[in-house]
């Protein structure tokens, strides 16, 4: 088999490649990258014995990822690429980017925090896993957890830009996905801009919506959600008649809002922040495609003891 870069080495010819020629589409930014490199038809040819796909593209897939995270490279629209603020700093380190020069900034370091906040810590780091050490199980664990983390970064950074009505109706989507309101969207309805106290969706828990659930949704980008804003929510709610309510954000809440929500228990109030959104919409199936399906064969030992 031809050798095949690593997928750090693309990393700089696709930053060169948006820097020479402004946005591309994913598609003709990996095709330019794969003519600025004067990689062979044989080497892209070679595919991924898993899923047939293309090894060289892929790899400049998990490249435009890890320079997404860093905040080199953005989507300024869906399956579109463009360079990103700390696209600069690389470029002017003039040699090969590796996987290290991408820990120093600081929307690296808020991602890796993030993970870590939220990984138990018997389940180590999916990309620290030692090869030396681990089953081919082991293995693929480790490389089905990453991509689901980068997957949820990616959703979370496309749901940031969403225009907040869009928003609003994402996340009735997933609460419908859920099972909430019967599993109906047509069970649950948005609130028309106005007075409302911060209520964004009403969730009917019954055929005859006798029973309600508010819902309030904030598309942040950077901001957490403070105890005032929570604090209004439960006082709209208190004034609807409303029992039961779910604040979600993209962002996070602070330890305040968080302290507040935890302290009542009339109404009833689940915070949602956008890493828990983000893994919902996995969960559920909402915002998602399924790429491929791997099959793992066994031996069936059945079989060959059939004589016995």
């Amino acid at each position: 088999m031809p050798e095949i870069p690593k997928f750090h080495e693309f990393m700089r010819p696709l930053l060169e490649v948006l820097r020479d020629q402004g946005g591309l589409s994913r598609t003709d930014a990996i095709e330019a990258v794969v003519k600025k490199m004067g990689l062979s038809e044989e080497q892209v040819a070679v595919s991924q014995e898993s899923n047939g796909n293309s090894l060289v593209r892929g790899r400049i897939g998990w490249a435009s990822s890890y320079l997404r995270v860093a905040g080199a490279l953005t989507g300024p629209q869906r399956g579109y690429f463009a360079l990103g603020p700390n696209a600069t700093a690389l470029l002017a380190l003039n040699r090969p980017i590796k996987r290290a020069d991408l820990t120093s900034f600081e929307e690296w370091k808020a991602h890796q925090a993030f993970k870590q906040t939220k990984s138990q810590p018997q389940q180590g780091n999916s990309a620290d896993i030692n090869i030396e050490d681990s089953t081919p199980e082991d293995l693929i664990e480790a490389g089905v957890k990453l991509i689901k983390e980068q997957l949820a970064a990616d959703l979370l950074e496309q749901m940031k830009k969403m225009d907040p009505y869009a928003f609003e109706s994402l996340v009735l989507d997933v609460l419908a996905a859920m099972g909430y309101g019967g599993g109906s969207r047509q069970a649950m309805q948005g609130v028309p801009r106005g007075p409302d106290g911060g209520i964004d969706g009403r969730i009917n828990e019954d055929k005859l919506g006798l029973d309600q659930i508010y819902m309030q949704a904030k598309r942040y980008a950077d901001n957490s959600v403070s105890s005032e804003k929570v604090q209004a929510f439960v006082g709209a709610m208190t004034q609807g008649g409303c029992r039961k309510g779910v604040f979600v954000t993209t962002s996070t809440f602070t330890s305040d809002a968080r302290q507040f929500a935890a302290s009542i228990r009339d109404p009833r109030l689940v915070l949602v922040d956008g890493e828990k959104l983000a893994e919902l919409m996995i969960q559920h199936g909402v915002g998602i495609q399924t790429k491929e399906v791997i099959k793992i064969s066994k031996i069936d030992l059945d079989f060959f003891g059939a004589g016995e």
